[in-house]
């Protein structure tokens, strides 16, 4: 299995935020991948965060706006009580990511534990964490792409957490609801070409379902982001640094997964 191969793109970390107005729903419904490689090694895959893995990640950032490429500073990662926390830097764009070495074929079922807590009443500056997964061929604008967005926009009291996919060229707009913070776990499931978006705070035991859409069954890649800045931002002070934890990253599920060429 791990002698297939493909290539890790790393234009996910580009995409911007986009909201709706439809508020989610429990999910009361199993949500169960047939045909699934065992855990035994799913769990290779899996991380802790106790460490960069290379064998695993890459450091992935990309930007196509010059105001941003003037004046950008990668964000700060490190990894700290089993847990990696992106930080990113004032004065400046900045954001921080990994992108997965390998790709998912076929069905699969993957979460994140992450946390984050808003900055109120800041100016001159936006923040963002993301995760997405995202068709491995294809030309910008016109791959599908299925993500969850934990957001605030400059100047607001209140985030939101919300859902959108990128098909066939068009924005589709998946959900999204007011929070203070998150401290849970965000989980992409799909099945055939039905993508769902779920999400769970800490400490609950039901997932909530935000969106189910209907997209691609090609190979897709995963990873996530934390920046301080909306994709369509030229300008920017950022004088407080945002950031994020994110404690494991877990494949419950997967029919299979291909690696990169090395």
């Amino acid at each position: 299995m791990r002698g297939k191969k493909v290539a890790f793109i790393t234009g996910f970390l580009s995409l911007v935020i986009f909201g709706a107005l439809i508020a989610c729903a429990t999910d009361k419904t199993p949500l169960q991948i047939e045909n699934s490689l065992p855990q035994s090694e799913l769990a290779y895959y899996s991380d802790s965060f106790d460490k960069m893995r290379e064998d695993l990640w890459n450091k992935a950032g990309y930007l196509h706006k010059e105001e941003q490429i003037q004046n950008f500073k990668l964000a700060d990662m490190r990894f700290e009580n089993g847990k990696l926390i992106i930080r990113t830097k004032t004065g400046s764009f900045s954001k921080g990511g990994l992108g997965a070495k390998y790709s998912f074929r076929g069905d699969f079922d993957i979460q994140l534990d992450c946390r984050i807590n808003f900055l109120k009443d800041t100016f001159g500056m936006d923040q963002l964490l993301n995760i997405i997964v995202e068709e491995k061929s294809g030309t910008l604008g016109k791959t599908d792409v299925v993500l969850i967005n934990l957001a605030m926009k400059e100047g607001l009291q209140k985030g939101w957490l919300g859902t959108g996919a990128l098909i066939n060229g068009r924005w589709n707009k998946g959900g999204s609801q007011k929070i203070e913070n998150f401290d849970g776990t965000l989980r992409i499931l799909r099945k055939g070409k039905n993508i769902s978006t779920l999400y769970k705070k800490k400490g609950a035991t039901t997932w909530n379902k935000m969106h189910t859409f209907r997209a691609t069954d090609n190979d897709l890649m995963f990873g996530f982001q934390v920046r301080n800045f909306f994709y369509e931002r030229t300008t920017i002070q950022a004088a407080q640094s945002i950031s994020a934890e994110f404690d494991s990253f877990r494949i419950n599920a997967a029919q299979e997964i291909i690696e990169e060429e090395i």
